[in-house]
């Protein structure tokens, strides 16, 4: 009987301790592993979940999940961001040269020199006008489209004008005028007298003429080397030269017989300028 008691009592402590076991959450350890009990749901807190790795015998493996080593919140994504063009960068300024090809005196200089020694013609300059391209006084335009003589600078007898043809080949015609000349001003707002684009293209100001025209209504400006294309401005518009920034620039594009269409002019920039102006 003493014995049987003893197992009781025994018994009794043993079921107490499971019971206490099983309200503590208690892991279990088996050798290699340890697991709460089929009945223990996680709370969250305390031993993390184990780590469950995909079996190696077939299906899906789970995807591999790494946190960011930076720290931090991960920077968004920009996929959905519109794509930014960075503004262009404008060219060098555009440089403003001043050609003085003849001196008081009457001789060329600046490496100027005469085409022929002989005058080329006899022009009217009754009408004549200051130069466009000319920065001072004394730089005279008169005579016909023809003979190109819109910078032309004047002998010390007014009886003759020495006519630039380009700021590039440097030559001088020489023209006799009758009536001798009379003292001239200077023009209010003066455009270049030839342009340096930025494509290396040389382009001298026009001089009357008949030239072609376009749909979109805008006219030549400069004659340009290097192909058909022209300096073009708006008809009504007094100059052609976009000077908004220290980088000039101007639309260059062709002309055709009557009004054909054309595509818009490109925006070339302008390197270098030239103007005329007296000694």
């Amino acid at each position: 009987m003493i014995i049987g008691r003893t197992l009781g009592v025994i018994g009794a402590v043993c079921a107490v301790a499971l019971v206490g076991c099983a309200d503590e959450q208690q892991p279990i350890d088996y050798p290699g592993m340890t697991f709460l009990p089929s009945s223990a749901a996680p709370t969250g807190e305390g031993t993390p979940a184990p780590d469950v790795t995909a079996p190696t015998g077939g299906g899906t493996p789970a995807p591999d999940i790494t946190a960011p080593t930076g720290g931090g919140t991960p920077a968004p994504s920009d996929a959905g961001s519109p794509v930014k063009t960075p503004a262009p960068v404008p060219g060098p300024a555009t440089a403003v040269v001043t050609l003085i090809a003849v001196d008081a005196s009457g001789q060329p200089r600046d490496g100027f020199a005469l085409a022929t020694a002989d005058p080329v013609s006899t022009l009217n300059c009754a009408d004549a006008v200051p130069s466009r391209s000319a920065t001072t006084s004394g730089i005279y335009h008169c005579g016909p489209s023809a003979a190109a003589a819109d910078v032309c600078w004047p002998t010390p007898g007014k009886t003759a004008l020495l006519c630039g043809s380009d700021p590039w080949q440097r030559t001088l015609r020489e023209y006799q005028v009758d009536p001798p000349l009379t003292p001239i001003g200077r023009t209010e707002s003066p455009e270049p007298w030839a342009l340096e684009l930025a494509d290396g293209r040389q382009c001298r100001i026009r001089v009357g003429g008949a030239w072609g025209g376009r749909a979109d209504g805008l006219v030549g400006a400069y004659s340009c080397s290097g192909g058909h294309e022209v300096v073009l401005q708006p008809s009504d518009s007094r100059t052609a030269i976009d000077k908004s920034s220290n980088t000039w620039q101007v639309a260059v594009g062709p002309l055709g017989s009557g009004s054909p269409d054309f595509p818009l002019p490109a925006k070339i920039e302008v390197r270098t300028a030239y103007f005329a102006a007296a000694q």
